[in-house]
């Protein structure tokens, strides 16, 4: 680095560049994790209700 204004103002626009980067990158990846685990409530809803359902069902036929 040197002592000149011209090159510390190119490090610390590069340096900001790279931190917002990162923290675009990280809010991308947290609403992705977000929009994928609420799909995998719903699938695990989805199966807990269909089991319940067929079992409600055997459950007829047996008794």
């Amino acid at each position: 680095m040197g002592n000149n204004k011209k090159d510390q103002a190119k490090h610390v626009a590069a340096k900001e560049v790279n931190n917002v980067a990162t923290q675009k990158h990280r809010t991308e990846r947290e609403e992705k994790q977000k929009s994928q685990g609420d799909k995998v409530v719903k699938w695990i809803f989805a199966v807990l209700v269909v089991l319940a359902v067929i079992y409600m069902i055997w459950s007829m036929f047996i008794v």
